[in-house]
């Protein structure tokens, strides 16, 4: 198949639609919901999947043409091949210019995801057993959810990181370039082909996409290439009639697929609703350090290379090497997240970071005083006087976290804030908890008298637990 053709065809055809997208664009006024920047001077439209949309069928159409009598992986026909891929991208491709002409609302948009999905399921396009290495796992009844997530996931994912002239083009060509080299590897000239026929239709746009851009791809754009990138790169890297090589999609797609999970955690943490806009990806925060835009882009980019990379070498490299590629990239992948946390400004993950590691210590210090409490109970069971037992409580006080325990009657004046250390007095409060035992005067009950430090507030979380355990031996003991 002359997989060249195919790409000359969809690179020259968007070189030409695009340019008169714009001029269309200008002069009827029609730019969906453009930005505003003093760098464009103007409005940019936001009509690219036009010109992507029609430069790419053009060249499936010649790759059609073209195509040997020899079915792809998972159809039946070419014609099934194609058509079923055109059809399922041409609905997301309407729902996104529909959207941006009018602002569909969010679960529309999914639900023309998730029919696209199920189109693409229909014809073929699935997920039904995943290799590993050399083992492989049959998916059963899971095919059909796992296929349709992936799908969609994918293409909302892809939609999220369009925000920067270029970015999402570029990150679209480096995962077509991968899985187009992966295709020929395995022997999938149909995915080729179609990797040939959208990557030739992406570097025609490029051309008319990189700062200054001239015209975005909007959603019409980014949905239909995010859906494609979703398909092609499982397809793809299919080694038999059913398995998928699940590393190189993963991988080939990390970039965006890390956005939008890192845009979910952080929105979930702040409380906020977890499909609401707002200018905390990754490359507004290299913006927000102070890369400048084409810099930004172009550290992007280098990423998703990385990344592709890394994805070949796992898949087609002898053991010895995907075994040390693994694990310095698993280290190397952490140190860089880690960093990038913190430097971008993340700062949703460090303050979670501190939570969780703080809640497990004071889980491992509220299990020791308990621990201890305990302990203590067991020796006031062997008390032979109240003095006796008065002075247990205060010699464990410190020990337990506060600053005095008195086992008092209510009224009792004893245990007040003058007997404290001075340096702890003024700021000292004081929690007092009732011993279960009846008392000389049923007006006046026995409790335990409580001083605590505020900066040992965080430990007390669980004092509550403690101080019944101490309260239930003073009771056994005075019965």
């Amino acid at each position: 198949m002359p997989l060249i053709a195919v790409f000359l065809v969809s690179a020259l055809t968007a070189l030409l639609v695009t340019p008169a997208v714009v001029r269309f664009a200008h002069a009827r006024g029609v730019f969906g919901v453009s930005r505003e920047s003093a760098h464009h001077g103007g409005r940019v439209p936001r009509l690219g999947g036009i010109a992507v949309c029609i430069a790419m069928t053009g060249g499936v159409a010649a790759a059609a043409l073209l195509a040997p009598a020899v079915p792809p992986i998972g159809a039946e026909d070419p014609a099934r091949f194609y058509g079923g891929l055109l059809l399922a991208g041409w609905i997301l491709f309407l729902a996104g210019l529909v959207d941006d002409l009018h602002h569909l609302p969010p679960h529309t948009k999914f639900l023309a995801q998730l029919a696209a999905a199920l189109v693409a399921y229909a014809f073929g396009f699935r997920i039904e057993t995943v290799g590993f290495g050399d083992a492989t796992m049959a998916l059963g009844w899971v095919s059909l959810p796992l296929t349709v997530l992936w799908m969609v996931g994918v293409t909302n994912a892809f939609n999220l990181i369009d925000g920067l002239d270029g970015l999402a083009t570029g990150i679209g060509l480096v995962a077509l370039a991968t899985t187009f080299l992966v295709s020929l590897l395995l022997g999938n000239l149909e995915v080729a082909a179609v990797c040939a026929a959208l990557g030739g239709a992406l570097v025609g746009f490029l051309r008319y996409n990189l700062r200054p851009a001239r015209i975005f791809l909007g959603d019409s754009g980014s949905l239909f290439v995010g859906f494609m990138l979703a398909v092609l790169s499982v397809h793809g890297s299919t080694k038999s009639t059913t398995a998928v090589l699940a590393i190189i999609p993963m991988l080939v797609l990390a970039l965006p697929i890390l956005d939008t999970t890192l845009s979910i955690v952080r929105r979930w943490l702040r409380g906020t609703p977890v499909w609401d806009a707002d200018e905390r990806h990754l490359h507004h925060r290299l913006l927000a350090v102070g890369l400048t835009h084409v810099r930004a882009v172009v550290v992007l980019y280098v990423l998703a290379i990385g990344l592709a990379v890394i994805a070949m070498v796992l898949a087609f490299a002898p053991p010895p090497v995907v075994a040390a590629t693994s694990i310095g990239g698993a280290v190397a992948s952490t140190a860089v997240l880690l960093y990038g946390i913190k430097r971008l400004g993340y700062h949703e993950f460090v303050e979670a970071g501190v939570v969780v590691t703080s809640g497990l210590a004071r889980v491992r210090q509220s299990i020791r005083d308990l621990i201890h409490a305990r302990d203590v109970a067991a020796v006031i069971a062997r008390a032979e006087t109240e003095e006796h037992l008065r002075a247990i409580l205060a010699d464990n006080a410190s020990a337990l976290g506060f600053l005095d325990i008195v086992f008092c009657a209510e009224s009792a004046a004893t245990g007040g804030r003058p007997e404290l250390p001075p340096q702890h007095s003024a700021r000292a409060w004081k929690l007092e908890f009732p011993v279960p035992a009846r008392s000389a005067d049923p007006h006046d009950p026995w409790v335990l008298r409580i001083w605590c430090d505020p900066r040992e507030g965080a430990r007390l979380a669980g004092g509550g637990r403690v101080v019944r355990v101490l309260a239930d031996a003073v009771a056994a003991w005075l019965q």
